[in-house]
């Protein structure tokens, strides 16, 4: 049988076809994210992605999905709407469909559904995922923006603006950031800041964090310490999931924890200080081919 994976997004979503472990086919479609555009849009893209992959649905096992929009925390039935779009992808694709966050797909790819895990992810945002011998999900982090997300990239650039603003008012040693972030905003003077902060058109705050890193990268010691403070946040969260789950498998994944050599190693120097014993390494497969691995279980689990 064929197994198909899917990575959904709110921009793109990305499908993969298995055939005994073996990449046969894949894809790139538009967003799956039903709250953002609606349950009937999003079915239609993942119907359509389904059928770009050229594979007849009679060979498919199931699919598998990694969904963005929903927590694994959250008690059957109530997240309704992805209710209804496992209804009808379903009933449009004629076989099963299988629906995880895909947080919990890429933890899924350390896994394996067969061991103690524990990911943590940071990128734009931040959370912490792990899931123990008796198949329990545990999730830490993730709040949102409002409440800073900490560890996250939206975390270091907001702690850089105020790190750089706060030089500017005297009240905080000086430091790079405060050219830096004049110049990633592209006003003239750190005044101008309060019109593109509270404009009409949103700023990318957390692709600033990128600047902080450049900044630690060129010696300054504010920046650094930005990192090294987020790279705490992220080691503590792991502990935690990591005396909930039993875990000795610790997974990375996103692109300041992966990417930035100032916070992945002092994550790593926090959680081996601790626990001796634990494996830090990155996922070795895609969030799509983890996503067909899990329709493959939970097909044959029900097939049994």
């Amino acid at each position: 049988m064929v197994y198909i994976g899917v990575d959904g997004g709110g921009t793109k979503t990305a499908l993969a076809a298995y055939e005994n472990g073996e990449l046969i086919a894949s894809t790139r479609v538009g967003a799956c994210n039903y709250n953002f555009i609606g349950v009937d849009a999003a079915v239609k893209n993942l119907v359509d992605g389904i059928a770009s992959l050229g594979i007849p649905l009679d060979r498919v096992g199931a699919v598998g999905i990694g969904d963005p929009s929903i927590d694994d925390v959250v008690p059957d039935g109530v997240d309704t709407p992805t209710a209804q779009f496992l209804k009808q992808a379903e009933a449009a694709i004629g076989v099963p469909v299988f629906i995880r966050s895909d947080a919990y797909m890429t933890l899924f790819a350390l896994s394996g559904g067969e061991k103690p895990a524990v990911l943590m992810l940071s990128g734009t945002g931040s959370m912490g995922i792990a899931e123990d011998a008796a198949g329990k999900t545990t999730i830490v982090g993730g709040w949102g923006r409002l409440t800073s997300d900490e560890g996250s990239g939206y975390f270091i650039a907001l702690e850089g603006i105020k790190a750089a603003l706060q030089a500017v008012d005297g009240i905080a040693p000086a430091t790079s950031l405060t050219d830096a972030v004049v110049d990633y905003f592209g006003v003239n003077s750190p005044r101008e800041l309060i019109g593109v902060f509270y404009g009409e058109k949103a700023p990318d705050i957390a692709g600033f964090s990128r600047h902080v890193s450049l900044c630690a990268e060129a010696g300054d010691s504010i920046a650094t310490s930005i990192l090294l403070e987020s790279a705490k946040y992220l080691a503590l969260y792991a502990q935690s999931l990591i005396e909930q789950s039993g875990a000795s498998v610790v997974g990375v994944y996103g692109s300041v924890i992966c990417n930035d050599k100032i916070v992945r190693k002092e994550f790593e120097r926090l959680v081996l200080e601790r626990y001796s014993n634990v494996q830090i390494c990155e996922p070795g497969i895609s969030p799509e081919e983890a996503a067909a691995m899990y329709a493959k279980l939970q097909h044959t689990k029900k097939m049994i």
